[in-house]
């Protein structure tokens, strides 16, 4: 089982009381902590370092995630990369607050099942890539006071110098109480206040898009500076994980905000929430003819302009873990894909099915028929399975309701 799962286990098991297993666990954690402060600094210098961690957890992310430059709050991490310039393909990036707001609201109900109670959203937009664009939230749910804060900024994803954010540093000079970077493109950091038993924690995942958005996600087990600390953070780092990828789809990869991961939280799912997605994946060579779904399923019959075949293509949510998986994502999604027959002579149909790690199961099947029931149009589906297996395993649909 991944770190960030097993670490997610033990704190959803944990949250709400301290026990005394619990205490010596932290004692641990933190006595290993106070060891790398004492190795790294002095104790004069250790005292005034202490001040800047508790200023940064419960004051800079505290304050909705950003300092007075807009950067992410973080004493740790490296200084934000230069903005791409204003004519390449990252230099884009509009978002407002009110969609900013929505789309940590939409990610905390619909990917980590948080149970969120009296909450107060804030959010700042961005209208360039030299700014990075942030929501927190702060809410209780039964134990306590929490917060969950959000940062996304636009950068082209090539430099090698970001990787500095989505790796973890030498254990011997890392501020970081816990650390693990992840296969793809992601770090998990884990806080403690120095010297504190039951102390501010916190818990961030760092997150390099390939469409280039650098995401950082975070929660606390406090929501504001001086308020009493009684529990452990409401988000696990696995939770967090699904947060970011959901923070990701949320994005489209011109630089502004997905439709689907705006709407107004709460509100009730619309015919053809699977359909528009389905529609923004498929490859931009087809043309569409004709398309229908429900909030559960999509399909559409695309044509090639030049022969006039013809293929349907279908995409829908399903429960279960039946599927015969072919291989493994850095991720944790399964990916499988089939060849499988028609009803009728010389149909085929391609399949590709993804279950991602938060259940999240997504099926795309091409036939090479204006419907699973029609006439073969051609020998074989206008998409390939490669090209299914791309629709399948894209992170938008974390934002399907």
């Amino acid at each position: 089982m991944p770190f960030e799962d097993e670490l997610g286990k033990l704190l959803d098991d944990t949250a709400g009381s301290f026990t005394a297993d619990r205490d010596a666990l932290a004692e641990g954690s933190m006595v290993r902590g106070r060891r790398r402060l004492a190795r790294r600094r002095a104790s004069a210098v250790a005292a005034s370092a202490l001040a800047v961690v508790l200023a940064t957890t419960a004051g800079v992310h505290l304050v909705g995630g950003q300092d007075r430059d807009g950067r992410s709050g973080n004493p740790a991490s490296p200084s934000p990369p230069p903005p791409p310039s204003p004519g390449g393909a990252y230099g884009h990036f509009a978002v407002s607050a009110k969609d900013m707001r929505n789309i940590l609201r939409n990610g905390l109900g619909t990917i980590s099942g948080v149970v969120v109670e009296h909450p107060q959203v804030k959010g700042t937009g961005s209208t360039g890539a030299n700014r990075p664009a942030t929501a927190s939230i702060d809410f209780e749910d039964g134990f306590g006071a929490a917060r969950v804060s959000l940062s996304v900024r636009r950068v082209d994803p090539a430099p090698a110098d970001l990787k500095q954010f989505i790796t973890c540093p030498p254990e011997e000079d890392s501020p970081f109480e816990e650390c693990t970077t992840q296969p793809d493109n992601r770090a998990v950091k884990g806080y403690t206040e120095a010297g504190k038993a039951g102390g501010i924690r916190k818990w961030e995942v760092t997150m390099l898009s390939s469409d280039g958005y650098l995401i950082d996600v975070a929660t606390h087990n406090v929501a504001g500076a001086g308020e009493p600390v009684t529990r452990a953070p409401r988000m696990t780092p696995a939770k967090l994980r699904n947060l970011a990828a959901f923070i990701d789809g949320a994005f489209t990869r011109a630089g502004a905000p997905n439709p689907l991961g705006t709407v107004e939280p709460g509100s009730s799912s619309e015919r053809g929430d699977i359909l528009p997605l389905l529609k923004d994946l498929l490859p931009r060579r087809l043309h569409i003819r004709s398309e229908g779904g429900t909030g559960g399923d999509g399909h559409v019959v695309v044509v090639d302009p030049g022969t006039g075949r013809q293929t349907y293509v279908e995409a829908l949510r399903i429960a279960g873990d039946e599927e015969v998986w072919n291989e493994t994502l850095p991720d944790g999604t399964k990916v499988g894909t089939r060849h499988l027959p028609g009803t009728r002579p010389g149909v085929v149909r391609l399949r590709a099915d993804a279950l991602r790690l938060n259940g999240l199961w997504i099926s795309v099947s091409a036939y090479n028929a204006a419907s699973p029931s029609s006439a073969k149009s051609g020998d074989a589906p206008l998409l390939t399975a490669a090209e299914l297996k791309v629709i399948a395993t894209s992170r938008t649909w974390l934002l399907a309701r």
